[in-house]
């Protein structure tokens, strides 16, 4: 990842990934598949992509940039929201400033803590986190780009922004099936011992594409330097590896 200045709280995506990779259900890649379509048309759009971590989202955004030729660029939040009163209102202004005549997908990542329910004013501090979010709904909606906005949970967003969306696409956790795709694709021509079997560690396990990714980069480091073959038991000590740390 490149970045477009040290004080420019974005970062861009890219991928080597193509179409093909990208594992999710058919109700999800349809609207995937529209939101592209409409995007080589009509470029001005606002989307919404909800779902647990690791589950296509932000390869998904990375995807539709590389398809139609635009750079996507992931929104750094910490270095947008400020406690400081009128300091986001201006990190903000100058993402926009300097996005708006790129043609740049903007994908903002963790997007409740900008667009989290209203609150109620009970003090300065409420007043101005909901004038904040006014703020960014305005410099959205005249951002002349595609914005996806993405959260792991749909319900902490304010139900008057969901309003605005033109596109709510929702990335659930991948079934069993879906699972040994992501196990298969993933590990693809590493070498596998005799005791391997996707098909249980697919149906025991509900992982997502992203955790399946980490358990690899796990098993590579530990059990299989120098070209080893993957055995059964290095693909669950990297299982139960990887759960102890998203615990925490």
């Amino acid at each position: 990842m490149t970045n477009s200045g040290s004080d420019f709280p974005a970062k861009l995506i890219t991928t080597e990934l193509r179409w093909k990779d990208l594992v999710l259900d058919s109700q999800t890649l349809e609207q995937i598949n529209v939101l592209a379509s409409q995007l080589k048309h009509h470029k001005a759009h606002r989307a919404l992509f909800y779902g647990p971590r690791g589950t296509g989202k932000s390869l998904a955004a990375a995807l539709l940039g590389k398809s139609n030729a635009m750079e996507v660029y992931r929104i750094d939040l910490s270095m947008v929201v400020s406690k400081y009163i009128g300091e986001t209102e201006k990190n903000l202004d100058r993402l926009f400033s300097r996005a708006e005549d790129k043609g740049w997908i903007l994908f903002f990542e963790e997007a409740d803590a900008l667009f989290g329910k209203r609150t109620n004013v009970r003090d300065a501090h409420d007043k101005y986190a909901n004038q904040e979010a006014a703020y960014l709904l305005q410099r959205i909606e005249e951002y002349p780009g595609l914005i996806i906005l993405a959260t792991n949970v749909k319900d902490n967003l304010d139900p008057a922004f969901l309003r605005r969306l033109q596109f709510i696409v929702d990335f659930p956790r991948p079934t069993a099936e879906q699972r040994l795709q992501l196990w298969k694709k993933s590990l693809g021509t590493l070498p596998l011992d005799g005791s391997v079997d996707l098909a249980v560690l697919a149906k025991r396990y509900e992982l997502s594409g992203g955790s399946i990714l980490d358990i690899i980069r796990y098993i590579m480091l530990h059990h299989a330097k120098d070209g080893k073959a993957i055995s059964q038991a290095a693909l669950l000590d990297g299982i139960k590896h990887v759960k102890r740390n998203e615990k925490r």
